[in-house]
C-alpha cells in the first residue's frame, strides 16, 4: 500500500536548533507519555511525545469516566505493539516503529496502540480478536482525520500548523487502499471471511474499520465509550462472534446498547440472548 509519510521538514528544523518546547495545550485527561530514549533518528523525544499526546486528546474526551495509567513509549523494531498488562510503575508499554520526524507515521502507529488500551486489551482466548484489530484501525484514522481540522488551529506548536493536511492525506491514503464492503453483502462476506480474520487477515480487518465502523463512531463520537466494557468475558472462554457482541451489548450502560445492536446488525446477527 502506498502511503503519503510527509517528513515534516519544520521538525528537522526545530531538530537542528536542538528546540522542543511543550505543546500549547492538552486535554487534562490525556494520560502522561513519556518517549523512552532510543533509535529513533531525527526526532526530538518531546516532539514525538507532543504527537502521540495530540492523538490521545481525540479519543480520551470520549471516555469522560475513565482514569488511564501513564504509557510509556519505546521503540520497537519489529511490528507496533503494546504490550500485555503493566509495567513495574503502572505504566502502559507502548512500542512504535518509526525512525525520523515522520509525524503521519507516528500518528497512525500510536492511535492503533492506543485503540487496544481503549478496548482493554489483554492475554485472553480470544478467536474474536481480529474484530479488536479493526476498532484499533478505526482509531487511528479517526483520530488522524480530527488531528488535521484541529493543527489548522491549535496545534501542539504553533509552526506545526503547516502540516495539518499531512494527516488528512495519509488517512486518506489508508482508506483508498482498502477492499471495498457492500452493507448489503457484509453478513455473507462475514461467513466467508471469518476464517481468516481469525488468523488477523490485516487487509479485511482494515476493510472493516474503515467501512464498518468509522461512519459509525464519526456519526456519533459519543459511541467510543462503549468500549469501556468491551473484552470483558471470562478470559479463558471461547466466544463466537455472536456470542462475543452478546456478551458486550449484556454489559454496557443503556445509553450504548443502540450502538452495539448497530453493530450486530451490520453483520447480520442477532443479540437476542442479551438483555
Amino acid at each position: 500500500m502506498n502511503r503519503i509519510h510527509g517528513r515534516f521538514v519544520i521538525g528537522v528544523i526545530i531538530c537542528a536548533l536542538g528546540i522542543v518546547g511543550s505543546p500549547s495545550s492538552i486535554e487534562a485527561q490525556v494520560p502522561s507519555i513519556k518517549v523512552l530514549k532510543d533509535d529513533w533518528g531525527d526526532a526530538p523525544l518531546g516532539n514525538i511525545e507532543a504527537v502521540c499526546r495530540s492523538v490521545a486528546s481525540e479519543l480520551v474526551p470520549y471516555f469522560p469516566k475513565r482514569k488511564f495509567e501513564p504509557i510509556t513509549v519505546s521503540r520497537s523494531k519489529g511490528s507496533p505493539i503494546v504490550l500485555y498488562g503493566a509495567g513495574a510503575k503502572g505504566e502502559r508499554r507502548v512500542s512504535l516503529n518509526v525512525k525520523g520526524t515522520f509525524w503521519s507515521q507516528f500518528a497512525y502507529q500510536f492511535g492503533h496502540e492506543m485503540g487496544h488500551i481503549l478496548c482493554n486489551y489483554r492475554a485472553a482466548k480470544n478467536t474474536n480478536l481480529w474484530f479488536e484489530e479493526s476498532l484499533c484501525e478505526t482509531a487511528s484514522i479517526f483520530a488522524m482525520r480530527r488531528m488535521a481540522k484541529t493543527w489548522k488551529e491549535k496545534p501542539p506548536y504553533a509552526n506545526w500548523k503547516p502540516y495539518a493536511g499531512s494527516f488528512e492525506t495519509y488517512a486518506d491514503d489508508t482508506m483508498r487502499g482498502v477492499t471495498k464492503l457492500d452493507k448489503e453483502t457484509l453478513p455473507k462476506w462475514l461467513q466467508e471471511n471469518e476464517a481468516s480474520l481469525r488468523k488477523i487477515d490485516r487487509p479485511k480487518i482494515h476493510a472493516i474499520g474503515v467501512h464498518v465502523l468509522l461512519p459509525l463512531l464519526e456519526k456519533n463520537p459519543a459511541r467510543w465509550e462503549a468500549l469501556n466494557w468491551l473484552n470483558q468475558f471470562e478470559a479463558q472462554k471461547e466466544l463466537s462472534f455472536a456470542e462475543y457482541l452478546a456478551d458486550w451489548h449484556s454489559r454496557v450502560p443503556v445509553a450504548h446498547k443502540p450502538f452495539v445492536a448497530d453493530v450486530a446488525s451490520a453483520f447480520g446477527l442477532s443479540l437476542k440472548n442479551s438483555k
